[in-house]
């Protein structure tokens, strides 16, 4: 009859240290180690075994919406396009926890969390991190990548009062708003990252492609024909519209978020006896130019 000894059961929180800030989880945090491969592939035999080509360590969790170190979750406003976001220097990230400390030698955010402008929420959804070989680093050493240490405690750098929820509330342009939301104000970004492989190492580096943000919300306080402006005198093949966007909070510590321009992307009606007739608005950040330098595509701070 086989035996089990439970004690090799591993279980526990961590917190996680990158570029001097460290950020506690709202779940859990997941580390996961990745070969990227090709196949040996016979024509008599089909694939017969794989090769590694490359090994990618990536980090996700969600913030606790702690309202600090914005600039490090969100780095990339004012990136070029083309620039390599991992740098001259290696930026570890540590996940301390007590049973060990797991150190990626080399990371950098290759998600930005989503933010929530809400009062019924925490700030912030889930970050990705992505490791790749360090700098001058053999592919073929784990511990050129990656490291497992003593485990030690969490700590107490955990500050329960920067969990800041608050009502937000939007102002487009000079002339729609300030108005609230049904649900708050959720923004997404998509983040285009081109990777730059060297053949018998793997990725060294990734570069900016492209940067959006998409802001949704339900408005609400408003009169329902406010948006209807973004939608007529286009033909087709004429820029949208845009205008100036800035969601915000009188509470001291919450968010402040601008675009310099947003266009809208679509407007919902609803016919209902339980719901608003305003629905769900989609705006997308544009990017704007000062004398031919792109200006930063949105800028978030917390309220002073």
């Amino acid at each position: 009859m086989p035996t089990f000894d439970r004690t090799t059961i591993v279980r526990g929180p961590c917190k996680i240290t990158y570029d001097g800030a460290t950020f506690y989880s709202k779940g859990g945090v997941a580390l996961t180690l990745t070969n990227a491969t090709f196949d040996k592939e016979t024509d008599a035999y089909g694939v017969v075994g794989k090769a590694k080509t490359d090994l990618q360590i990536v980090v996700e969790f969600e913030p606790i919406g702690e309202i600090e170190h914005l600039t490090v979750l969100f780095p990339y406003g004012n990136t070029a396009m083309g620039a390599g976001i991992y740098g001259g220097t290696d930026k570890p990230l540590v996940i301390v926890a007590t049973d060990g400390t797991y150190t990626v030698n080399n990371a950098a955010i290759t998600q930005m969390p989503s933010i929530r402008c809400s009062a019924n929420n925490t700030a912030f959804g889930s970050v990705q991190f992505t490791g790749l070989l360090d700098i001058g680093g053999d592919p073929s050493l784990l511990a050129d990548y990656y490291s497992v240490a003593g485990g030690n405690p969490i700590g107490t750098a955990f500050d329960a009062t920067k969990l800041i929820t608050a009502p937000y509330r939007a102002t487009l342009g000079g002339s729609i708003g300030p108005f609230f939301s049904e649900g708050g104000f959720e923004i997404a970004f998509e983040l285009g990252l081109n990777p730059i492989t060297v053949d018998g190492i793997g990725t060294v580096d990734m570069s900016l492609q492209n940067l959006g943000a998409t802001i949704t919300f339900i408005p609400t306080g408003i009169s329902k024909t406010s948006f209807d402006t973004f939608f007529g005198s286009l033909d087709a093949g004429e820029e949208l519209a845009s205008s100036t966007l800035d969601i915000t909070t009188a509470t001291v510590g919450g968010l402040n978020f601008d675009c310099a321009a947003v266009q809208l992307l679509d407007l919902q009606n609803r016919f209902s006896p339980t719901d608003n007739r305003l629905g769900q608005v989609t705006l997308a950040a544009k990017r704007t130019f000062n004398t031919g330098a792109p200006v930063d595509l949105f800028t978030v701070a917390a309220v002073s």
